[in-house]
């Protein structure tokens, strides 16, 4: 005969140890290291190569934009200037380098393209230059991991931006994007913090040799505090590579509403949802929760407080009554004809053995069926005290 097969038990791995695969860091490393995103296209049979822009660059476009209307051929727009600005190579020719040499005659090119394909040439600049910004969320995050701080001990004596770094030559004249500026600064916070620990660690191991169980006491508080900052670190991660790949990045989520039980609605204030706490956000709603607590008006907390005291009321009411029925006796039920003289507390039969033994085995059958009604009333209301309700109220 076959054994029985146990059920297996399943773990559930947290989030804070999953591993990330490491594809999600590709778009960022490239904006990171090469200093922007690119895309192709052919227009007038040469190939375009187009990049991204930074802030800098994009201050750049306003210091050129016209001032006192535009040429007749439109070649001096910020239309035509943003798109001169994007461009990375022609056919192969690299356009940063020495770029403000010749900036002003790609420009005249730019402008005797066609207004329609250069309205299609920025809906393609603007959809990658919005890829860019969904990046800037990730600097952080990817700053601990051990890629980044290879690539940060390789390169951490030269800006990130110099052609040495980038390989491409004219990116030093761009100027850093918002990724690499908060990359290059948390990786040297980062750094000091670590000159940091190593001070603290030579110190408590000189504190060692003079008090060792404080020093012991001390390292349990580091390592909790360690371990408190990486699980942080692990989930602000996991955070912003979810909104990332849901394109979650710089929208806020409406903050969810609960309907009070006087019929007013209010938000739940940012981690209190599963509490059912609500706080005043701003002075126009504390006065206003000022103004009913001196009117005398219930508020949430109020209501929900005489709820549960009216619940608990109901329910001890209901535990007494089962307790009072469990050690109650209904009154003796004689045949007739038998008689029955009650006294000293006791019931005296009179009659012959056969009518005596078929009441005490009544009175027995009585009683445990009694015992069993007064224990299922009072397991139905310690249910009924303990039952949460769903939506977290309490029940009336």
């Amino acid at each position: 005969m076959d054994k029985p097969v146990k059920s297996r038990i399943k773990i559930t791995v947290p989030d804070t140890y999953r591993k990330v695969d490491d594809e999600v860091w590709s778009e960022l490393e490239a904006y990171l290291y090469q200093g922007f995103l690119t895309t192709s296209a052919v227009i007038a049979g040469k190939t375009f190569v187009f990049k991204t822009l930074n802030a800098l660059e994009v201050r750049n476009t306003n210091f050129m934009r016209p001032t006192r209307g535009v040429s007749p051929d439109g070649s001096n727009s910020f239309k035509t200037i943003f798109i001169a600005y994007s461009i990375f190579m022609i056919d192969g020719q690299n356009t940063l380098y020495e770029r403000p040499r010749h900036i002003s005659r790609l420009i005249r090119v730019i402008g005797k393209i066609q207004p329609k394909l250069q309205d299609k040439i920025l809906e393609n600049l603007a959809a990658i230059n919005q890829r860019a910004s969904r990046l800037f969320p990730l600097a952080e995050s990817y700053c601990h991991e051990n890629r980044s701080r290879y690539r940060w001990l390789q390169i951490r004596d030269i800006p990130i931006h110099s052609p040495m770094a980038t390989g491409i030559s004219g990116t030093d004249e761009l100027g850093m994007n918002q990724c690499q500026q908060m990359w290059t600064a948390v990786n040297r916070i980062i750094d000091n913090r670590e000159d940091m620990e190593r001070d603290w660690q030579n110190a408590k191991f000189v504190g060692s040799c003079f008090a060792g169980k404080g020093i012991r006491s001390i390292d349990e508080k580091d390592r909790m505090r360690h371990e408190k900052e990486r699980v942080e670190r692990e989930e602000q991660k996991i955070k912003v590579l979810h909104d990332y790949l849901n394109r979650k990045s710089g929208t806020e989520e409406p903050k969810p509403k609960v309907q009070l039980p006087d019929g007013r609605w209010a938000e739940v204030a940012e981690g209190t949802q599963s509490d059912g706490k609500f706080r005043a956000e701003t002075a126009e709603e504390l006065a206003e929760q000022l103004e009913r607590a001196l009117a005398g008006e219930k508020d949430f907390h109020d209501l929900v407080i005489e709820a549960k005291e009216r619940e608990l009321r109901v329910r001890a009411r209901s535990i007494k009554s089962a307790q009072q029925s469990f050690f109650h006796l209904p009154p003796t039920q004689l045949e007739p004809g038998q008689n029955s003289d009650i006294g000293g507390g006791g019931t005296r039969i009179i009659g012959d053995r056969g009518i005596a033994e078929a009441y005490v085995a009544r009175m027995k059958t009585l009683q445990v069926e009694q015992i069993r009604n007064a224990t299922r009333r009072m397991n139905a209301a310690q249910e009924g005290f303990d039952e949460t309700p769903e939506d977290g109220t309490p029940k009336e």
